[in-house]
């Protein structure tokens, strides 16, 4: 969980890196000398620039995320199966000590209760 917080963190800190960096190629290009027509076609070439650019890093992000969770997923299911196996097997070998509990405790009940028996007749 915590790969995913952080990047999270490292996409949110590249969108803010890029988005400072449009406002601050704007600014740029509001006071540098240029004509009106030439300043507009400048900021239309920076922000479409920008925009592709924001984009690009939108989609590998994407993709990176997709690739964690994919990975994520798999790692999951292999453990869960794992845990399944151990479980099982461990079922069995416990249903196994119950089982020769139980014809101990049996026997040892046979036992007493045939000294019981037997000390009782010889005491009659």
């Amino acid at each position: 969980m915590e790969v995913i917080v952080m990047s999270e963190n490292k996409g949110a800190l590249i969108l803010a890196f890029l988005a400072g960096a449009a406002v601050g190629a704007v600014f740029a290009l509001l006071y540098a000398p240029a004509s009106g027509a030439e300043l507009r076609r400048k900021i239309r070439e920076e922000a479409t620039e920008k925009a592709e650019k924001l984009k690009e890093e939108t989609q590998h992000l994407k993709e990176k995320v997709s690739a964690f969770k994919q990975t994520a997923e798999e790692k999951v299911g292999e453990i869960t199966h794992k845990a399944k196996e151990i479980f099982e097997e461990k079922k069995g070998a416990l249903a196994e000590t119950l089982e020769k509990a139980k014809e101990a405790v049996k026997e040892k009940k046979e036992e007493l209760t045939e000294k019981f028996f037997k000390k009782e007749a010889e005491e009659a």
